[in-house]
């Protein structure tokens, strides 16, 4: 295990020196694809273990919330063999970490006001063009919209505020593909407000709530600990990392 906490501690000062979440997921998978499958989850279990106030330890873990990162570095291969290492040597916090259970809840998304509902009439191009416009009232209109490149040109617009970026996060129902979207935002996703409005919702991935949870406050923990609209994962995952708290063990 020293090996391996000497080529997480490069990891972590390598990363601190990269300026895009991007590079560094790059840089994560490059390192460990020299690595068997048992050390890869040895080395994502170590980071886990380390203190999560600390900047770079933050920064390492919010670049895997968003499982496609590390499907795509990685490969989907080898991203179920670690899950199964993980399992091997009892890593729970890391094999919730490679799984891909659907969403708690499902449902279409899209507008759901009547006033707003004349936006669907409207063509997908139109919608598009529009979601770059500096207008807050046209913003407003396409919060709902269900499409993605819609709302990832509302997320980088400079109009927008986090009052908006909150009625998307909280939105029932909502995409999953929205909500990994947001997860993964290089400004909103660092928003302590949004992480939790994307973690409590039940249409998110439960995978991307369960790495959210890493981030989040005991308080919000103990309330989705016991939150029943939320995947069991979710829920069950919050439970034992408050438990790791209350060890002292995080």
């Amino acid at each position: 295990m020293e090996e391996i906490e000497a080529i997480l501690l490069k990891v972590l000062s390598d990363l601190a020196a990269l300026p895009e979440d991007e590079m560094g997921i790059a840089l994560i998978g490059k390192r460990l694809s020299v690595l068997s499958h048992e050390d890869a989850a040895h080395f994502f279990e170590l980071l886990y273990r380390r203190d999560p106030q600390e900047l770079v330890t933050k920064r390492a873990r919010h670049m895997l919330i968003n499982p496609e990162g590390l499907k795509r570095v990685l490969g989907v291969d080898a991203c179920r063999h670690i899950y199964l290492a993980s399992l091997k040597f009892g890593y729970t916090r890391i094999s919730r970490l490679f799984t891909d259970l659907p969403p708690y809840r499902k449902g279409l998304a899209g507008y759901d006001k009547e006033e707003d509902v004349r936006m669907e009439h409207i063509s997908l191009g139109q919608r598009r063009a529009m979601s770059k416009r500096n207008i807050k009232d046209t913003i407003d209109r396409l919060l709902s919209d269900p499409d993605p490149v819609v709302i990832g040109n509302i997320l980088n617009n400079p109009r927008v505020t986090e009052r908006e970026v909150l009625k998307i996060a909280s939105k029932r129902p909502n995409s999953p593909g929205i909500l990994k979207l947001l997860s993964s935002h290089r400004v909103w996703s660092k928003r302590y407000s949004v992480i939790k409005a994307i973690a409590q919702n039940p249409y998110t991935p439960p995978r991307i709530s369960v790495a959210l949870l890493e981030l989040m406050m005991s308080q919000d923990l103990r309330r989705l600990a016991d939150d029943a609209t939320v995947h069991p994962q979710v829920s069950l995952s919050a439970k034992d990392l408050l438990n790791e708290r209350d060890k002292g063990s995080v």
